[in-house]
């Protein structure tokens, strides 16, 4: 019986033509490394804040406490009224072009990154001026931010906890010291809102769960960070070597 497909046949033609394959994969790679070159590529710029606890002047006895605590710091950080600030700081004295019109449409293009050396922001925009703007009017943002909460938090201090996880108390050192510390613990949130005059719950809200035994300060700047990237270029190339590769296995397995 005779058939059109014949696997043996086949994968004698596969073997025999094995550089056709390769050579195939290799160039559409190449060309799929080449076509990257030609997209407009991006630039991304980045500020560093430095946020931490003032162990000085506070005992925050568990890891559990200290990351509820950062936690609050990221969802400020990327809350949209944030964003929204950042916008309007970044818009001020703007010639090259319109900055986003909503928070979210800068959240497309931002990403929080967590690092020893700092907490940085970054963003990706057109142009490098642009991307240095918006990352410097982002960490400004950010610091405006922290600080409102943080007085909100020092005002809230001991009602934090009926809302938040996170929580600080004030209270005199042991003694020979005897001065003041705050001592911040992890904890379910306990109590009842409703028993809260407004005025107290307004700035437990406001504190946005914010400790107020936190530092932070902008240790780097945007500007002269600007620099280019070109997105997709791995997953580009991969995809056109692969296609090669099928059409090297296609044409090697029909050509007699």
């Amino acid at each position: 019986m005779s058939s059109d497909f014949d696997l043996t046949e086949t994968y004698r033609r596969l073997l025999a033509r094995w550089t056709w394959v390769v050579g195939a994969g290799l160039a559409a790679g190449l060309l799929g490394l080449l076509a990257s070159t030609f997209r407009p590529p991006l630039y991304e710029a980045s500020a560093v804040l430095g946020i931490g606890i003032d162990r000085n002047r506070a005992d925050v006895p568990d890891d559990i406490t200290v990351r509820q605590a950062f936690d609050r710091v990221r969802g400020l950080l990327l809350a949209d009224d944030t964003l929204e600030r950042a916008i309007l700081l970044g818009s001020q004295g703007d010639s090259s072009g319109p900055s986003p019109e909503t928070s979210a449409d800068l959240r497309r293009r931002i990403r929080l990154a967590e690092e020893p050396e700092g907490w940085e922001l970054i963003v990706a925009s057109p142009t490098g001026v642009e991307a240095e703007r918006m990352a410097q009017a982002w960490a400004e943002a950010g610091l405006d931010g922290l600080e409102s909460a943080s007085l909100h938090a020092i005002r809230a201090a001991e009602w934090q906890g009926v809302l938040f996880e996170a929580s600080c108390s004030l209270a005199p050192s042991p003694p020979p010291s005897g001065s003041a510390r705050w001592y911040c613990k992890f904890a379910s949130p306990e109590g009842n809102t409703d028993e809260l005059p407004a005025s107290i719950l307004a700035e437990v809200e406001a504190s946005r769960g914010v400790l107020p035994v936190l530092t932070y300060s902008l240790l780097r700047g945007s500007n002269g960070t600007g620099y280019p990237v070109v997105w997709g270029r791995g997953t580009l190339v991969l995809g056109a070597a692969v296609v090669g590769l099928v059409l090297g296995v296609v044409i090697a397995s029909r050509k007699r």
